[in-house]
């Protein structure tokens, strides 16, 4: 095995995340199987320690792609499966960055699924942040802010703006000249200011957010954004805010209304008060997800 042949599954990641971030997840898991089957008869045999490392480097970040595209294709069984893989792939790397990624990641994709174990992703999510260490980084800030997303999906919203406070403080401190990722921190600010009623913090995290997320090259995030704002907005005004949500969902074509996608409108069908319930829009966004 070359070392260009891991250079190029390395590469290869950047283009599987922009297939992840706009297309069907049948398409994106098509072009992570192929790589994945070319990567994975040299995983199975004794490489050089460095080979071993950077190989291992890269299918950790192939796994948890399939891990993610496997939730979104509703086969929960088929991704826990490559959690663990994706998992074991990241801490045989020896980069402590990547362990901490990978299960954030791992988090922030299963924390929307209703039947999962909050206390248990809480875990999971706070062990990415101890991975991730203390000098402040990217990595560090989305472990922390993905922390917070737990907390606000478990109810308790004094502690999830708690934790996204402490993310954009950590944020604020990362050395100048190095990657920010500003807007993974604006994503996850817009969804817990949303959830937990903070109205003015939410509205200015959506707007900076979909400055970065565009449709056209961040399909479900730009949805998702636009859901967390109806969410936001249905306890005052269910009406509105459920056409609102209505209007998000038709705009995407059936074929990628991906779990993401439905997952993030049943926020807006949870906000909507008991009296409301019956209102029309509430009824096809319902119809609607459930399809």
């Amino acid at each position: 095995m070359s070392r260009a042949m891991i250079d190029d599954w390395s590469a290869a990641y950047s283009d599987h995340i922009r297939s992840y971030r706009v297309d069907a997840p049948e398409v994106v898991l098509v072009g992570l199987t192929r790589d994945w089957a070319e990567m994975a008869p040299h995983l199975a045999r004794k490489q050089p320690e460095d080979v071993s490392r950077d190989l291992a480097h890269a299918a950790a970040k192939h796994a948890y792609l399939i891990a993610g595209t496997a939730v979104q294709l509703h086969d929960t069984r088929l991704a826990n499966r490559w959690w663990l893989t994706a998992r074991d792939l990241a801490d045989k790397s020896g980069d402590a960055l990547l362990s901490a990624y990978t299960r954030t990641w791992e988090v922030t994709n299963r924390v929307s699924e209703p039947r999962e174990d909050f206390a248990e992703l809480l875990t999971l999510a706070r062990d990415a942040r101890h991975r991730a260490g203390q000098r402040p980084s990217p990595t560090l800030v989305f472990a922390t802010s993905v922390e917070a997303e737990v907390l606000v999906f478990m109810g308790d919203h004094r502690a999830a703006v708690q934790s996204i406070r402490r993310a954009e403080e950590t944020f604020d401190r990362i050395p100048s000249g190095e990657p920010h990722r500003e807007e993974r921190l604006l994503f996850d600010q817009s969804c817990v200011y949303s959830l937990a009623g903070q109205h003015h913090a939410a509205e200015e995290a959506q707007q900076a957010a979909l400055r970065f997320y565009r449709p056209d090259t961040y399909l479900y995030t730009a949805v998702q954004l636009k859901l967390y704002h109806a969410a936001m907005h249905a306890r005052t005004d269910p009406g509105e805010a459920t056409k609102e949500a209505v209007n998000v969902i038709n705009a995407v074509p059936p074929e990628r209304r991906i779990k993401r996608v439905t997952r993030t409108a049943r926020h807006v069908l949870r906000a909507v008060p008991e009296g409301a319930r019956s209102l029309p829009a509430v009824q096809e966004l319902k119809a609607l997800i459930a399809g």
